[in-house]
């Protein structure tokens, strides 16, 4: 379909529609349809309505002169003078025309309701003529005969790309996974998430090997715990406790309403309207010209001195009982320690004061075990077995990548 041509635009700003508003985002509102107006080449009359094909002065038909917008205020078109200037009022709005027999037509018309012509092969004209500028898609320009030039680019735009399928290992994803910029990431996350699975299969998998013993350790404590009379502070005192002195403190705050109060400031409301900016009017080639009010939004702020009644709170403190006294208590102090690096393990010699006495025992034995690659790994026996491993003696170990499972003697 060709666009019928724009001769003129203008605008205006209308005084008496100045500061007329409309709902938000009103944009443009048709007004009305216009007869444009000629000038005669030949003998310079002006004005001459858009329905006159030829000069009412000298004769002179309409051949090369331009539509030009009405002077001054005139009335509107009605649909009964549309109709015999040759201008259909329904479809007068439209942009389009049949590039077969030139009748307008509404957007999106598929088939010429005058002649009948398939309009989707021509939704966009492929030639244009140099001499007259007229589009369509013959090789011969319809209105004068001229020879048309191809509008490759607006051609290769109009045609419809072809829909790229996904391979055929790919149609059974759901069909935003098949989008690569999907697909990709979420194949690499995949692999990466496999790769470690499997590292941590592998690193699980026991293996067996002959290994040295070349360390031991071990490390024997017993805590010791010491009769004293302390002095402590607390918001309780504990059964058996000598009161040194007592006082009332605050404790935590409680929050009570104790009235209200006015507070006053300013506001900013904001409104958003169309409000009138200009009149625009394009005049076509058919002798006509369309009028649309154009309406702009307006963004209007303004500060509004408020008052709102909010309550008053006060913190009122709440009081509790603070103690201090001293208490007769068992307190653990330096425990007694021995370590040693062979099978010698014992325990450490305590000697107790009359005021002390024994807590609980702890011990920890490590036999560091070293394979014939060099790597040690530490192995944690029970300490009653720890004379089973003597320096450099030689074990079958059984271990995953970073703990001894198991030991067994040497053959």
């Amino acid at each position: 379909m060709v666009k019928k041509r724009i001769v003129s635009q203008t605008s205006y700003v209308d005084p008496s529609k100045a500061g007329q508003q409309k709902a938000t985002g009103t944009g443009k509102v048709y007004r009305g349809t216009l007869e444009a107006q000629w000038e005669c080449s030949a003998c310079g009359r002006t004005g001459i309505p858009g329905r006159s094909k030829s000069c009412p002065s000298c004769g002179k038909p309409r051949r090369s002169e331009q539509y030009k917008a009405p002077t001054g205020k005139t009335a509107y078109l009605t649909p009964d003078e549309l109709k015999v200037m040759g201008v259909d009022p329904t479809l007068h709005l439209s942009d389009e025309a049949c590039d077969y027999c030139g009748s307008r037509l509404k957007p999106g018309t598929q088939k010429c309701p005058n002649c009948g012509a398939a309009l989707g092969d021509v939704g966009y004209t492929t030639h244009v003529c140099p001499s007259c500028g007229r589009e369509s898609n013959a090789e011969q320009c319809p209105a004068c005969g001229a020879a048309t030039k191809e509008k490759l680019i607006a051609h290769r735009q109009a045609q419809p790309q072809p829909t790229k399928q996904p391979p055929a290992w790919l149609r059974w994803l759901p069909p935003f996974l098949q989008k690569p910029q999907v697909l990709i990431p979420l194949l690499i996350i995949l692999a990466l998430a496999c790769c470690c699975t499997i590292s941590g299969i592998i690193a699980s998998i026991p293996r067996t090997e002959i290994a040295t013993v070349t360390n031991i350790a071990w490390e024997r404590s017993i805590a010791i715990e010491e009769y004293q009379y302390n002095q402590h502070e607390n918001w309780t005192l504990p059964a058996g406790a000598d009161l040194i002195s007592q006082e009332e403190r605050i404790a935590s705050y409680n929050q009570v309403q104790i009235g209200t109060e006015e507070e006053c400031g300013y506001e900013e409301s904001c409104t958003t309207i169309s409000v009138y900016s200009h009149t625009e009017r394009t005049c076509y080639d058919d002798g006509t010209c369309d009028e649309h009010d154009v309406y702009q939004d307006e963004r209007s702020c303004t500060d509004e001195y408020v008052c709102n009644t909010v309550p008053v709170y006060e913190d009122v403190p709440v009081y509790q009982t603070w103690y201090t006294y001293q208490i007769w208590e068992w307190v653990n102090i330096q425990p007694a320690v021995t370590r040693g690096s062979d099978a010698d393990i014992h325990w450490p010699d305590v000697r107790l004061e009359d005021n002390q006495r024994e807590g609980a025992r702890n011990e920890s034995c490590v036999v560091t075990f070293t394979n014939a690659k060099g790597d040690s790994y530490a192995y944690r026996p029970p300490c009653t077995e720890l004379h089973r491993y003597p320096l450099r003696s030689r074990w079958n170990i059984k271990r995953n990548m970073n703990e001894i499972l198991e030991v067994q003697p040497e053959g």
